[in-house]
């Protein structure tokens, strides 16, 4: 029976580690999952630029997860990628589930093994 509270949080925590990387997968990845591929950069690319720019992770998810709320050249990190991919469009995605997928970015590198 002291076992049940321990398992119940165990579960939680997956639950939520597991939404964050299925919010990441369902939106991100058919576009930045590839390198070289025509529509966006990879998404290694575009963390490592947000990472040398905020590197605390309250700072990148803020950061990432406002701009892609609403994206635009005058605050992009990355003007050169917008020059050569075109600027992201918008998504119909609320901040908070935004910010949920920046945070699963920002504490993973490994997207899937795609590359």
């Amino acid at each position: 029976m002291k076992k049940l509270p321990i398992l119940l949080l165990l579960g939680i925590h997956i639950l939520y580690a597991n939404e964050n990387k299925l919010l990441f997968f369902g939106n991100c990845i058919a576009c930045h999952g590839e390198y070289g591929k025509k529509s966006a950069p990879h998404l290694l690319e575009v963390k490592g630029y947000y990472l040398m720019k905020y590197p605390q992770r309250e700072n990148f998810v803020k950061q990432l997860s406002t701009w892609v709320s609403n994206p635009n050249r005058e605050n992009a990190l990355l003007p050169n990628e917008i020059e050569k991919y075109k600027l992201m469009p918008y998504l119909a995605i609320d901040l908070e589930t935004l910010r949920k997928i920046a945070t699963y970015i920002y504490e993973n590198d490994d997207f899937g093994g795609l590359k």
